[in-house]
């Protein structure tokens, strides 16, 4: 059977583009920018998000906060989803909030 009940649309979503303002609110990948985004002139591991092919580095919480960053799903083996609120600041993401989802 197929139901014709229409989908409801997700809470969030990706965010694909950062807003005028620099805002940015939704989905995310997050992950070390160094071992996993390639972000060039990195000399330790860092969090960062990308969003298209922009990767930002993340100010307002650190890579270790979320776990062991070196553990098998830490961010320096595995890109993950976050869920962010916050604004683009002189090349970085200022997080509002930074929530990781379950794998």
């Amino acid at each position: 059977n197929v139901s014709n009940t229409k989908a409801e649309a997700p809470s969030s979503k990706f965010a694909t583009t950062v807003a005028k303002d620099g805002s940015v609110k939704g989905f995310v990948l997050a992950s070390c920018g160094m071992c996993n985004f390639g972000m060039k002139g990195q000399k330790e591991c860092s969090l960062a998000i990308k969003i298209d092919e922009m990767v930002y580095s993340v100010n307002g919480t650190k890579i270790d906060e979320h776990g062991n960053s070196h553990a098998k799903d830490g961010f320096c083996n595995a890109v993950r989803v976050a869920d962010v609120n916050g604004k683009i600041v002189d090349g970085n993401f200022e997080t509002e909030s930074f929530v990781l989802t379950k794998n």
